[in-house]
């Protein structure tokens, strides 16, 4: 060792070589073991070459301990550069399909030759001098050592500046190469500043250099915040490019005698050109910073209170961010925000007057910009991928169609709640990471707007929709009353057509009578019982009364319980075809209906006890019941031939007796007149009368048929006048009746006038 080996200082830089080393060597918990072993290289890496600079002289051995750790932190540095992490989305396809002919691989294998080349051609030589193999190249070791640091330096920059330019469609990987570029200019810059400025030799300069930059490039090309480090390496870069000259001005006239003030000015030029860092940081960002000063300025504008002025100052600043200048009959292209839910977009006019309008959004555009870092999708990358990817052409169109440069989603959560849209303009470079984060912020402001006015749109949209179906259901409305009008009309001409027999001959006591409690019980909506004689048809009766109630516009179901085809239980279960629901908030009259089988009558009780049909309905079944038959519910029930159920839902009702025709001298003429007019009609054309001689030998008749027979003798009597009129030899002809006795002088007088 030299005299000067023993210095404070050389042991001073030895313990900060080894302090270095343990540092280094706190690697964090979640490191792989290939992060692991690069930070362990690059800070022993440093730890040697700190400990090697106070030595007073070159030692062949120390100098090629340096030149192999700076070899192995020079691989390692190359290879961190090569694998920094590449973003989530399309970009690192797109970077991929836009570097076919020279990639990432190739500059990772040319920047390892430049490396291994310098250090080890370097290594080789204090090799040979080491060994004794070649004690000559001494003096060349340190030349060949100082120039594979600067030129190792060098490469890394350069590297690190390719792969800003292969990557630059990615987001995280240009700003990392861009800070590695920073850092290598650093470290040249020191190297230079110890080699004019201090004693340390020029190769020792060198390797210390290489050694502070390599672990700061390692944690770097792994650091998570990229838009962190886009921010402080555009800084770090700016201060390198225009204070870096300064300084080492500085340091070649601070090794001179009498240059204090040199200096000096030197120094107030570095101070100054970090005062101006802020505004020579422009030089390195898309033009000028233009597009980031307009995204942060809206956003401050999209806090304006009312929203369509935000909306509008928003967009016209980011217009002018473009670089557009508006022009009668060519607007150029619009900056657009589209809201969701429903889909609206809004626009500026050249005069950058608010344009909202109805569109239809692409879907693919959503999809695919919410899996793209910060939630956008950049028209670059598609056309990048134009080739290989036929799926995104159509959405690539269509952003070219809008001129646009980028696309952010609007959202606060997973939900989209709109879309920004930025027009390219003049804008010829790729967006850069605090871009894109800028324009997510900015996207992100309008949210509460695109919420609110998404909200009021469907409110409006549901406003106009409820007012449509009001006046459909208004329509719907007026059309099924004037169908449930028709409806009622067929229902009060049915029931009128069934009462028509019933409309007249009620005039004797027992006829008003019954009807009149009839009507009373039809008017409470109560069962009604009605018996009546063989021979007596009820339906009319309960027909009329029918037409006098509540229930006067709903249908009247006539069922008869001897007809063969109303014993059929399934029929009775089918809601289309059943009388249940034909009768439905109506009248269903049982026609003897002790005559229907059991299993029906039990079927119709259980549905009226419960209201409820034998099927699946919304609404209850509302049915009034009314029995008729020959004898009373109780006669009937004891003969076993009306079942218990059935007999329990009729047997509050008072059962209700038509009187026969014997019984209604005062009615019989009316029904009898009434009966040969229509038939005549119906046979002769012309309506037939009856004269009193006639109508007394019908009246002495005691009608055992009732209303059948009655029917029968007028047919007959119709069918054998000769006039108009109905005579009593007609009647006697009939032979139903015994004819009158004949006097004595009446029939010597008939003798005599036919002598």
């Amino acid at each position: 060792m030299g005299a000067n080996e023993g210095h404070p200082a050389a042991w001073l830089t030895i313990g900060l070589g080894l302090a270095v080393a343990v540092l280094g060597a706190m690697v964090p918990e979640e490191a792989s073991p290939s992060t692991a072993r690069t930070y362990l290289w690059t800070a022993g890496n440093l730890a040697v070459a700190l400990a090697s600079v106070a030595l007073s002289s070159r030692p062949p051995w120390a100098a090629l301990l340096r030149e192999i750790g700076a070899l192995g932190a020079g691989i390692v540095t190359v290879r961190s550069i090569a694998s920094i992490e590449p973003d989530a989305g399309l970009g690192p396809s797109a970077t991929e399909a836009s570097t076919r002919d020279f990639g990432m691989r190739d500059l990772e294998r040319l920047a390892l030759a430049l490396v291994v080349i310098g250090w080890g051609t370097a290594a080789i030589l204090d090799a040979l001098a080491v060994f004794g193999v070649a004690p000559s190249v001494t003096e060349s070791a340190p030349l060949a050592a100082a120039s594979a640091g600067a030129g190792s330096l060098f490469g890394i920059g350069a590297m690190a500046l390719l792969a800003f330019g292969i990557r630059r469609l990615e987001l995280g990987a240009p700003p990392r190469a861009l800070v590695v570029a920073s850092v290598s200019g650093v470290g040249l810059l020191v190297a230079i500043m110890l080699a004019f400025a201090t004693k340390v030799r020029a190769d020792a300069a060198a390797a210390l250099g290489s050694a502070l930059a390599a672990p700061a490039i390692v944690r770097l090309t792994r650091a998570r915040d990229a838009w962190v480090v886009a921010r402080r390496g555009r800084r770090l870069l700016t201060l390198t490019v225009f204070g870096g000259p300064v300084v080492v001005l500085a340091a070649i006239a601070a090794s001179g005698h009498g240059a204090s003030l040199l200096v000096l000015t030197f120094a107030l030029g570095a101070l100054g050109v970090g005062a101006a860092a802020p505004r020579l940081e422009e030089t390195f960002l898309p033009m000028k910073g233009a597009l980031l000063e307009a995204l942060r300025e809206s956003r401050r504008m999209a806090r304006d209170r009312d929203a369509r002025a935000a909306i509008a100052n928003t967009l016209v600043k980011l217009r002018e961010a473009s670089g557009q200048i508006p022009q009668a009959g060519n607007p150029g292209h619009s900056p657009e925000l589209w809201m969701l839910h429903p889909t609206r977009v809004c626009t500026v006019d050249a005069a950058g007057y608010l344009r909202e309008r109805e569109a239809e959004l692409p879907v693919s555009v959503v999809d695919i910009a919410k899996d793209e870092p910060h939630r956008t999708v950049r028209v670059d990358v598609l056309r990048a991928l134009e080739v290989r990817r036929a799926d995104l052409r159509p959405l690539l169109r269509w952003l070219e169609d809008r001129g646009a440069l980028f696309a952010t989603i609007v959202s606060e959560s997973d939900e989209p709640d709109g879309l920004l849209l930025m027009p390219a303009g003049r804008r010829g470079e790729a967006l850069t990471i605090e871009e894109i984060r800028a324009a997510k912020e900015l996207a992100d402001a309008f949210v509460a707007v695109c919420q609110a006015r998404s909200a009021h749109e469907r409110h409006l949209a549901r406003e106009r929709e409820l007012a449509d179906q009001v006046d459909t259901l208004d329509d719907e409305l007026a059309r099924l009353r004037h169908a449930a009008s028709i409806d009622n009309g067929r229902h009060e001409l049915a029931s009128s057509r069934l009462a028509r027999p019933a409309t007249v001959g009620i005039y004797s006591a027992p006829s008003r009578l019954s009807y009149d409690a009839l009507e009373r019980r039809v008017e409470q909506d109560a069962p009604i019982v009605l018996v009546a004689r063989a021979g007596i048809d009820p339906v009319p009766f309960i027909a009329r009364a029918h037409l006098s109630g509540p229930r006067k516009d709903a249908p009247l179901v006539i069922v008869d319980g001897t007809s063969s085809r109303e014993h059929d239980l399934e029929r009775w279960k089918d809601e289309r075809r059943s009388p249940l629901a034909l009768a439905d908030r109506g009248l269903l009259v049982l026609v003897d209906g002790a005559a229907l089988p059991r299993d029906v009558q039990v079927l119709v009780a259980r549905a009226l006890l419960e209201r409820r049909p034998p099927w699946e309905q919304a609404t209850p079944l509302d049915v009034g019941i009314a029995l008729t038959s020959t004898m009373t519910p109780d006669a009937l029930m004891e003969e076993g031939r009306l079942s218990p159920e059935l007999h329990a839902r009729v047997e509050d009702a008072r059962p209700i007796e038509l009187p026969g025709l014997h019984e209604r001298a005062e009615d019989l003429f009316s029904i009898v007149a009434d009966r040969l007019a229509r038939e005549g009609l119906r046979v002769l054309g012309r309506p037939i009368g009856i004269d009193a001689a006639a109508f007394s030998r019908l009246v002495e008749h005691p009608f055992e048929g009732e209303d059948a027979e009655l029917a029968t003798i007028v047919t007959r009597l119709v069918a054998r006048v000769s006039g108009d009129v109905v005579r009593a030899a007609d009647v006697d002809a009939l032979g139903i009746v015994e004819p009158p006795p004949v006097s004595v002088e009446r029939s010597e007088r008939k003798h005599a006038n036919d002598g």
